[in-house]
């Protein structure tokens, strides 16, 4: 339901390649009244509440899981085999690896499920919203698609927007990494996570909570388990380890 951070800044007419206005007609919306009580209840039923689900792990059992899996299980047999052939050094430097490779993977997850807390808690905002043909203070939380809002500077984007009158300098480096402004005009869209620098624009609610990009980057710093390279290191002292504790 939203479009690439690398498009919707041309020339402002079309966004993933449909025009403008098929976009509007798509998301049903009315720029004069905005979303009736029964759209809202509806579209809220298809597409859930804008934000992002939590994915809270027991940290014990977090922890505990970092020592069970394909590299845990190489070094527990690399010390239980040191054990067995008695070389207590070997076994030593084995269990050593296994508590720092743990270590390691489990300060990794936290440190990544603490960014995507932050980014989540940033949706915690109150946006002004065109219902019923009244503009009313509401949470981000209940934005649906098809919803008129109306966003200034200094805004948090609370989810993936189409410009329709007015034009912004938006900063969407928490996204792309850009540290140049962008400028936003009509027909263009703006991502929930940007943050509006300068002017003021009504808008089109085009996506929400996890159909946002704000969302897939949530998600992604959620799951990810980036390499670290000390790990990598310690894979190949596992790796030689392992064949030295063999031939013995």
């Amino acid at each position: 339901m939203s479009a690439s951070p690398d498009q919707g800044s041309g020339n402002g007419q079309e966004v993933n390649g449909v025009s403008f206005q098929d976009t509007l007609d798509r998301l049903q919306c009315n720029l004069t009244l905005g979303l009736t009580e029964t759209d809202v209840i509806e579209r809220k039923n298809r597409y859930g509440k804008n934000e992002i689900p939590e994915n809270k792990q027991n940290v014990t059992i977090l922890f505990l899981s970092k020592f069970w899996g394909l590299s845990a299980w190489m070094i527990e047999l690399i010390a239980l085999l040191s054990w067995a052939i008695h070389r207590p050094l070997d076994m030593g430097l084995a269990l050593f690896l296994l508590l720092v490779n743990a270590l390691l993977s489990f300060f990794q997850e936290q440190r990544a499920s603490k960014a995507a807390t932050a980014l989540k808690n940033r949706l915690q905002v109150t946006v002004r919203v065109l219902r019923d043909g009244q503009w009313a203070s509401l949470p981000a939380q209940e934005l649906v698609p098809g919803d008129v809002v109306r966003v200034r500077s200094g805004d948090f984007v609370p989810a993936d927007l189409l410009v329709v009158q007015a034009g912004l300098e938006v900063d969407q480096s928490a996204l792309t990494g850009e540290s140049v402004e962008l400028t936003k005009n009509q027909g263009d869209s703006l991502y929930s996570g940007s943050v509006i620098r300068h002017g003021e624009a009504t808008a089109v609610v085009a996506g929400t909570g996890t159909h946002t990009w704000f969302g897939r980057t949530a998600q992604l710093v959620d799951m990810a388990h980036p390499a670290l390279h000390v790990e990598a290191v310690i894979a190949q002292v596992v790796k030689w380890l392992l064949v030295l504790v063999v031939l013995l």
